[in-house]
């Protein structure tokens, strides 16, 4: 499956949009790996602070020079790009084609982007339909690939109002009985260190998910089962249907959450269900942490 195991310590990731509250986690588990990590920062004083063990380089992922100057003698470029504000898909595709350009300029060995699991058709939705070009545009490329697809965040989708969970409430704006694929960040992270060591890019999409879908209301009820009382997902209403009564203040103040209402409204209609087959196919070893596994580790019983 490529050039066989190398040794993690002797391996350098760099970090392209990784400095939000998504990356920071891959970051943690690419240092606890034992990967040389470089990052590109337009704070770097504050990244330097949380993490003083990377190299961290001023600049921004929109510059191809910037970009460049962190690829240099990397073994891999780790890839997350800005979610456009109001359903506009181009801040994310024209970061995705800096990253390609200066790979190419720099012979990248292997791009590995975070992207999700997505529809075999065009969905209206910019966070997802970016993601598809995106990675039609990494095939056309001719630099190494792999494309880790997420489903929804185990911490985000289930850690939400954390206050209203003690008073059992599972608080989020989607419908409770819609099936969805779950994901543990650093599951992601995991197999991008799996796919470094063994030498090997995809050159295509891997859905990072569990092997079975899940519902909000199953969720609710696993949390109870550890919380030791009942827990009842909330559902869409009356969150949701407001939330989209408040996209024309979104879109003049907040454009980032007008975005993500969109994709919001999309999968309270749909659901969110990825190949649940493809992780044990691609990667018969890797062991995918399960939501039991996440939330006996998350929520400890009173």
């Amino acid at each position: 499956m490529g050039k066989g195991n190398q040794n993690l310590s002797e391996l350098t990731i760099a970090i392209l949009g990784g400095t939000g509250h998504v990356g920071v986690t891959y970051i943690e588990e690419f240092l606890s790996e034992g990967l040389r990590v470089r990052i590109l920062a337009r704070s770097p004083e504050r990244v330097k602070m949380r993490f003083p063990e990377c190299d961290v380089a001023q600049g921004s992922m929109m510059e191809q020079g910037d970009v460049a100057h962190v690829m240099e003698e990397a073994d891999a470029a780790f890839l997350i790009t800005p979610i456009g504000g109001n359903n506009n898909p181009e801040l994310e595709l024209n970061a995705a084609r800096t990253a390609i350009a200066a790979g190419q300029a720099t012979q990248l060995r292997h791009l590995i982007y975070a992207s999700q699991i997505l529809p075999d058709r065009s969905t209206g939705v910019a966070i997802l339909d970016a993601k598809a070009e995106i990675e039609r545009i990494f095939a056309a490329s001719g630099v190494p690939w792999s494309s880790l697809c997420i489903g929804c965040y185990m911490d985000e989708w289930l850690g939400m109002a954390p206050g209203l969970l003690k008073l059992g409430l599972l608080l989020n704006p989607i419908s409770a009985n819609r099936q969805f694929s779950f994901t543990c960040k650093r599951d992601v992270a995991r197999v991008a260190v799996e796919l470094l060591q063994r030498g090997y890019s995809l050159n295509g999409t891997l859905d990072v998910i569990e092997s079975r879908p899940r519902t909000l209301a199953d969720a609710a009820e696993l949390i109870g089962q550890v919380l030791g009382r009942k827990v009842t997902a909330g559902g869409s209403w009356p969150l949701l249907p407001l939330m989209r009564t408040a996209l024309p203040l979104f879109r003049l103040f907040k454009p980032v959450m007008a975005s993500k209402v969109v994709l919001g409204s999309y999968f309270d209609r749909h659901g969110y269900v990825g190949n649940t087959r493809q992780m044990s196919e691609v990667l018969a070893d890797f062991e995918v942490t399960t939501l039991e596994e996440y939330l006996r580790d998350t929520f400890k019983a009173d």
